[in-house]
């Protein structure tokens, strides 16, 4: 956020930096508490008075928000209450300005830099009298993407940039990263060295976001260059702008599945599935970004209060974007919510074909579209550590070249009869959860594991996404034989 065209540094209209572009505010509602916060963001001073500007003196330039709504206490605007342009009309024509009063008389300059996105150049600067109140944001960039809102993530710390490991990293953490480069839109993490690997060094791992930090330097995280991780688990985000046409799955386990929305006019809004096929459904999950998708059952996930913004999709299956298909005109429909398209999408990138090696063999595991996994017997090792004898302990599967842990969710002793057996080991077993030989180390592979208790081998068993999980270490699985 930056002030504009004041008669000096505390006051001007207030513009605010989204998609690599400055823009302004609608002043509609635009109030002392809204001015107070900019204020305080830019450490101008404890007090902001509200200001209104006309359009016509600002020339070409977008208006991203209106009907700001702060309480006064946030310490960043991105806090506020507040809605979208939608392209209508903004009452007076007027664009929020503030005032600022500040018994120091000297500007914080950090307040300034911290709201910029870091453009892979060091800033540097002079600072007379400075507030250590600001907080001071770890320099951040995406690099590997093939535009500015998406790539790899690299931070800078010690001098040098390097990446963030994979390990825990969900939408919260890309939606903090997206928020800290001042990139609006969609917010969607990418594992596994989506964006190509990086080099340097490793500076972080175990990010833990709840998404409404203003900079990744605010979440738990493990400390600096403290990992188990290579480059191949290298994190990534895609911050997608918001425009007409924009599409997200929701209320699913993941960015990858859910009921189906999409962006219209400042609104998410649902689609029918009247006439909806599987061509569709491919068109959706591609440019979402994945390669393969199926619609789900009604029932998938819980409805919505939105808008129905499209029915009667009909796609040839090679089009690039859903509004590329024959379709109703928006929001004209005959439908309720129970009618609500649903889907799971699936990746198709060197994550999803692994090489499972020991020193005695390979086994390749391959999803074609995850819908049928094909594993040769005796599928990857498995091993029990830290019981008190070596009939017991925590599941440990080897993938690529590492150990990881099983997640106990559903996990029963028809899943342990399997462990157990593949490990040679004859007679009952029993399962074990919540960690009950110790918390694990290194990734968490397997989830939501379903034997019948018939199977060669806990790999017959595993029946989605290596790596996709919901769970921590304290929800390791263990077995005794």
């Amino acid at each position: 956020v930056r002030l504009q065209g004041g008669k000096n540094e505390f006051e001007g209209t207030v513009e605010v930096y989204l998609n690599g572009i400055w823009g302004t505010i609608c002043g509609s509602h635009w109030d002392n508490n809204d001015a107070t916060v900019v204020c305080r963001q830019l450490a101008l001073g404890e007090k902001g008075t509200a200001k209104h500007i006309p359009f016509s003196g600002l020339g070409l330039i977008p208006v991203y928000w209106s009907e700001v709504r702060c309480r006064g206490d946030e310490e960043n605007i991105l806090l506020c209450e507040k809605d979208a342009w939608q392209d209508g009309t903004c009452p007076q024509k007027m664009a929020a300005a503030v005032t600022c009063s500040s018994s120091l008389g000297k500007k914080n300059t950090y307040g300034l830099v911290n709201s910029l996105p870091y453009l892979n150049r060091e800033i540097t600067f002079s600072c007379i009298l400075c507030l250590i109140t600001a907080p001071v944001f770890t320099p951040i960039r995406l690099a590997g993407g093939n535009n500015a809102h998406e790539g790899r993530v690299e931070v800078y710390h010690a001098g040098q940039w390097g990446t963030v490991c994979d390990d825990q990293w969900d939408d919260a953490d890309a939606e903090v990263v997206c928020r800290q480069l001042g990139l609006g839109g969609v917010a969607k993490a990418w594992s596994q060295a989506y964006f190509g690997e990086g080099s340097g060094p490793v500076l972080l791992d175990e990010v833990q976001c709840t998404g409404n930090e203003l900079s990744i330097e605010q979440c738990p995280k493990s400390s600096w260059q403290e990992h188990n991780c290579g480059h191949k688990e290298d994190a990534g985000v895609s911050c997608t702008p918001l425009t007409d046409g924009a599409l997200r799955l929701t209320s699913g386990k993941g960015s990858h599945e859910g009921r189906l929305e999409v962006y219209y006019t400042g609104q998410w809004g649902t689609i029918c599935d009247d006439g909806w096929t599987e061509l569709n459904t491919q068109v959706v999950c591609r440019q979402l970004g994945f390669k393969y998708g199926k619609s789900v059952p009604e029932s998938y996930s819980e409805g919505s209060s939105g808008p129905i913004w499209l029915d009667d999709v009909s796609c040839s299956g090679k089009e690039t974007n859903l509004l590329q298909c024959s379709r109703r005109e928006w929001g004209n429909h005959n439908c309720n919510h129970q009618e609500d398209v649903r889907l799971i999408c699936h990746p198709d990138n060197d994550s999803h074909k692994l090489s499972l090696v020991d020193k005695d063999s390979i086994v390749t595991i391959y999803f074609p579209a995850f819908e049928k996994a094909f594993f040769f017997s005796p599928g990857p090792p498995i091993r029990l550590m830290d019981g008190e004898n070596k009939k017991e302990g925590r599941v440990e599967i080897f993938i690529n070249g590492q150990w990881g842990t099983i997640c106990d969710d559903g996990w029963s002793d028809k899943d342990a009869a399997v462990v157990c057996r593949q490990l040679g080991y004859k007679g009952p077993a029993r399962a074990r959860t919540m960690a009950y030989f110790g918390e694990g180390k290194g990734p968490i592979y397997v989830d939501n594991v379903k034997c019948t208790g018939s199977e060669r081998s806990l790999a017959d068993c595993i029946k989605q996404d290596i790596g996709t999980h919901n769970c921590r270490h304290s929800e390791d699985a263990g077995v005794i034989c």
